[in-house]
């Protein structure tokens, strides 16, 4: 995959959405890069997404690796 769609961008979103992070601390760059990877920048959890592979089992073990990371500064989506 080159770039990241509208598609990807939701798939994404809905993972971050179920762990309870708010979108204005989720960052997903539209380029993509090797076997993808989430990192977090301050407050901000980027998610970039897979060049290689398979995007929806990338996906499936996106909130594990979402959820691995320390998010105590991480902005909470509200109720």
């Amino acid at each position: 995959m080159d770039a990241v769609g509208p598609k990807e961008i939701n798939r994404i979103l809905a993972v971050t959405d179920e762990i309870g992070i708010h979108r204005e601390a989720v960052r997903i760059p539209l380029g993509t890069e090797g076997v993808g990877q989430v990192t977090l920048a301050g407050s901000i959890v980027e998610v970039v997404a897979p060049a290689q592979g398979d995007f929806e089992a990338w996906v499936i073990g996106l909130g594990d690796r979402i959820r691995s990371l320390d998010l105590t500064g991480v902005q909470k989506a509200e109720g």
